[in-house]
């Protein structure tokens, strides 16, 4: 079981979990012929500038109220590589603990994501509970 062993013993059950993920994903859009994997009704790339010109845009930064001084890009890559080990572990009480305190959470994911799949999203989302979990939903 992941929670038995040493530190470094976990870890590396994590990574091994997410090499595995990798591997079946690798798999998965090779049958497929070459699936895009965050949008399986595409078979072309993810245009990533989509979501830069979106979170860039005045009217959405005062929406969400998001601050001006940082600029969204894909960081995809460099987030990919530092949270290789995370990837895969259930972090819903780290949510609940950022919401309590009345930090601001959006949940972004697409309707077609073969990966961070919509019905994933609202089993993660329903196992969140604190005083305002509702209104969070």
């Amino acid at each position: 079981m992941i929670l038995n062993g040493t530190f470094q013993e976990r870890r590396q059950l994590w990574n091994d979990l997410h090499d595995t993920f990798d591997n079946v994903l690798e798999l998965i859009v090779e049958m497929a012929g070459g699936v895009n994997v965050y949008d399986i009704t595409k078979y072309r790339p993810y245009p990533d500038m989509i979501i830069n010109e979106y979170l860039g845009n005045w009217d959405i930064q005062t929406l969400f109220n998001l601050r001006r001084d940082i600029i969204f890009a894909s960081q995809a890559g460099n987030v990919y590589k530092y949270m290789y080990e995370d990837f895969m572990k259930p972090y819903v009480n780290l949510v609940e603990e950022v919401l309590k305190r009345k930090c601001k959470v959006m949940v972004y994911n697409g309707q077609n994501d073969l990966i961070v799949e919509t019905p994933g999203t609202f089993k993660w989302a329903e196992k969140v509970h604190y005083d305002d979990a509702e209104q969070f939903r």
